[in-house]
């Protein structure tokens, strides 16, 4: 299954500091072999990084201000750390990513390293 990046994630996710990503829907599961492509749906798309499998799916649910794993609110350091590990320098500037998303926003954590929150 194909998992499409925004260029900007790109060298986080080749130097091992991004280790999972945010998806909306239900459609993956453990197990699945994620294709790392950036331009995704478009005519000069490019995998970036060789097939991966999905280790583990975490169900996400997103508000304005805060963030649920599993059904499991998140403290201020856990955002954080999700955040880091997401890409991004904050949880503020994580949960403004998707500000433009319908909330609150459902979706899934698709690891492809052990970490797990």
């Amino acid at each position: 299954m194909v998992l499409g990046f925004n260029e900007a994630f790109i060298p986080a996710i080749v130097a091992g500091t991004k280790i999972h990503t945010i998806r909306a829907g239900q459609r993956w599961q453990a197990g699945a072999v994620a294709q790392f492509y950036a331009r995704a749906q478009q005519p000069d798309c490019y995998e970036f990084w060789g097939p991966r499998p999905i280790v583990a799916v975490q169900a996400v649910v997103l508000t304005a201000t805060a963030l649920r794993i599993d059904g499991r609110p998140l403290g201020p350091a856990e955002q954080l750390a999700l955040a880091r590990a997401d890409g991004f320098a904050t949880a503020a500037e994580l949960l403004a990513f998707f500000a433009d998303q319908p909330m609150p926003f459902h979706g899934q954590l698709l690891h492809w390293t052990d970490c797990r929150y």
